[in-house]
């Protein structure tokens, strides 16, 4: 099975296709013991309250870099959660941004899939398929999604430089090569909060011949600090118009889940996380072409 196989069973699974990053700040996680078990009861709370409301989501992706900012130990509460959100049935991609020449893109690969057990993981492709072609020789199945068009401000700087005889902006450029690469088992990562873009990219690698699954960053929720401002009502105006396969993609939600605490006052961090997916879920619902509904939630 391809990695976009495995993600489009596991969103049709689950009944939702969110992707919840697992982003872990400090200051917002609450608790007087050290920084590694604050973390820890952090997403093992979330966990347990995702699954006594039965509503997982379809994945979710831990930014490697906020773990290894903490301690070495700290990398270990990963590897721990990594292995409990899997063994609870959710896909795991490690954000991690990785990119090298062939020999590092190897060793990379070897600790995103075979150190901490994640299904698939975020890679810049700057240094062209030196970096990626190790993950694919590595992955068996698991998947890469390539940075394309990223949802940070500054993502027009270099992304939007338009190349070559054809006056085509540079992040085309990179899909043109994601797609001349591509062999079921890499992604890419487009931005929320670049619709057109997003748009054109599903229709151009549809009209390829191979749909490439997307990991949609920048989905913003109301009332919790941190979020960004992409519309999911936006995303799937994309998905619809470029007549995509809605089961491949991943809405990712990382501040607006964590820190949903901010907007809920009266529920605990875990609860208010739950209730922050649920509405998220409900709100793909009612956007979605052929969307898998929320699971309904008991009273």
């Amino acid at each position: 099975m391809t990695y976009a196989e495995k993600v489009s069973a596991r969103v049709r699974e689950a009944g939702n296709p969110v992707c919840v990053g697992l982003d872990p700040v400090l200051k917002k996680i609450p608790g007087n013991a050290s920084a590694e078990e604050r973390i820890k009861r952090f997403y093992s709370d979330m966990l347990d309250a995702m699954l006594a409301r039965d509503l997982l989501p379809a994945a979710v992706k831990p930014n490697m870099a906020y773990y290894e900012g903490v301690s070495l130990g700290c990398l270990q509460v990963l590897q721990n959660l990594i292995q409990a959100y899997r063994d609870a049935g959710m896909l795991v991609v490690l954000d991690a941004k990785r990119g090298d020449i062939s020999s590092t893109s190897g060793a990379y690969a070897q600790s995103a899939f075979k150190v901490f057990g994640a299904d698939a993981v975020t890679a810049a492709p700057y240094m062209g398929i030196d970096t990626i072609k190790p993950f694919q020789d590595v992955s068996q199945g698991h998947g890469i999604y390539v940075l394309v068009r990223t949802s940070n401000p500054s993502a027009k700087d270099f992304q939007d430089l338009v190349v070559g005889q054809e006056g085509i902006p540079l992040y085309r450029k990179v899909a043109e090569k994601l797609a001349d690469w591509n062999d079921g088992n890499l992604g890419a990562v487009v931005g929320a909060t670049a619709p057109k873009e997003l748009r054109d990219l599903l229709a151009y690698w549809k009209g390829r011949g191979r749909e490439v699954p997307v990991l949609i960053p920048g989905i913003a929720i109301s009332g919790v600090s941190g979020g960004q401002t992409g519309s999911v009502a936006e995303v799937y105006q994309a998905i619809r118009d470029a007549e995509s396969d809605a089961s491949l993609h991943l809405i990712n939600s990382s501040s607006g889940i964590n820190y949903a605490y901010e907007k809920y006052s009266g529920l605990s961090p875990a609860e208010a996380s739950v209730t922050a997916l649920e509405e998220l879920c409900e709100e793909i619902a009612r956007f979605a072409p052929s969307a898998p509904s929320a699971p309904e939630l008991e009273a």
